[in-house]
């Protein structure tokens, strides 16, 4: 890659990049040319909210930086297409705003656009320039988008693995674990909508959480599949995306795991948190209780400790614990305990 050369720009001769992972997922999900409001909405420019959770900054404090400052302060980054032709492979966020700024005649000098243009830069370079942009950069993408790309890079540019992970900065786990989220929701999500249908991509941190090896063991023994997963997602059974953390249990428990197909995770989520006892249980004191407890875990099989060891996820070890932690403040408050 040459070292480039900063020049002031003609905005009307530089292009925004549809390659740029933004604009391409808007384009994928409608047809035609798209309109300036549009691609207002693929860059997240038209309205001040958080471009992304982790983000170091937002469009609307972009828009009011630059018009504070009267300009960018640091160039865009462009390749030269032929004469007085330029891509924006970097900034064209910023590239948007300096037009839109025009367009709705704001005070200020938007005709031009501080620059660096490379002469020749290859693919490999554009992708580093992506990396340490967006992905760990102050302006970066959604967590969609950076996973997509990560998707991409892997699997359509053949990098290596080792190589993303050195450039963008990030874990091996959480540069893979994106990777496979991205790819589980194209094939087991994207097939239920129709061409033209509203791609929800606010879907992607649900399969995040899809990727701890328990939430899959989880689905499997219950004798379902990742596309029943991408059923339950679209259906809008997680209440919370992070409640899909909760699964291993609910299918664990047959009734719970009956409530959540009908309902939905909360719906199972109760059914765990208040199980249903005999009517026999109910009327027990608590003498008869905590001796039917300590002559029934007294009696248990080796093979169900073991059992019990090894499945801390286990509804039994669950009760178990509740029921411990409530004897211990009762042996406390009696003055028996040591």
């Amino acid at each position: 890659m040459d070292a480039g050369q900063f020049i002031s720009l003609p905005i009307d001769q530089v292009e925004l990049d549809r390659t740029n992972p933004r604009i391409r997922r808007f384009l994928e999900m409608y047809e035609g040319e798209p309109s300036y409001d549009q691609i207002a909405l693929a860059l997240d420019v038209s309205s001040g909210a958080p471009d992304d959770q982790d983000a170091g900054t937002t469009a609307e404090k972009l828009k009011n930086s630059i018009l504070a400052n009267g300009g960018i302060l640091q160039p865009i980054i462009v390749r030269r297409l032929q004469t007085d032709r330029y891509l924006c492979i970097e900034g064209n966020t910023r590239l948007y705003l300096y037009r839109s700024f025009l367009k709705d005649q704001v005070p200020g000098r938007w005709t031009h656009i501080p620059a660096l243009v490379h002469e020749q830069i290859e693919p490999m370079d554009v992708d580093i320039i992506r990396l340490q942009a967006h992905l760990v950069g102050p302006r970066q993408w959604d967590a969609y988008s950076k996973a997509k790309y990560l998707w991409e890079l892997c699997y359509k540019e053949r990098m290596p693995l080792d190589r993303i992970i050195a450039i963008c900065g990030g874990s091996r786990r959480e540069v893979t674990r994106a990777i496979q989220a991205y790819a589980d929701m194209e094939n087991h999500f994207r097939p239920l909508f129709e061409p033209g249908d509203p791609y929800d991509t606010e879907q992607y941190s649900g399969f995040v959480e899809l990727q701890s090896q328990k939430v899959k063991d989880s689905i499997m023994r219950a004798g379902f599949t990742l596309a029943d997963f991408g059923q339950w997602m679209k259906a809008g059974k997680f209440k919370g995306l992070a409640s899909v953390r909760v699964l291993p249990r609910v299918l664990a428990d047959k009734k719970a795991r009956d409530v959540f197909i009908k309902k939905d995770i909360k719906a199972a989520q109760d059914v765990l948190e208040k199980p249903e006892l005999s009517s026999g249980l109910k009327n027990a004191t608590v003498a008869q209780l905590a001796r039917a407890l300590a002559e029934r875990v007294g009696a248990l099989p080796f093979q169900e400790l073991t059992r019990l060891r090894d499945n801390p996820d286990d509804d039994t070890v669950r009760y178990v614990t509740d029921a411990h932690d409530e004897l211990q403040r009762l042996v406390t408050f009696l003055g028996k305990s040591d």
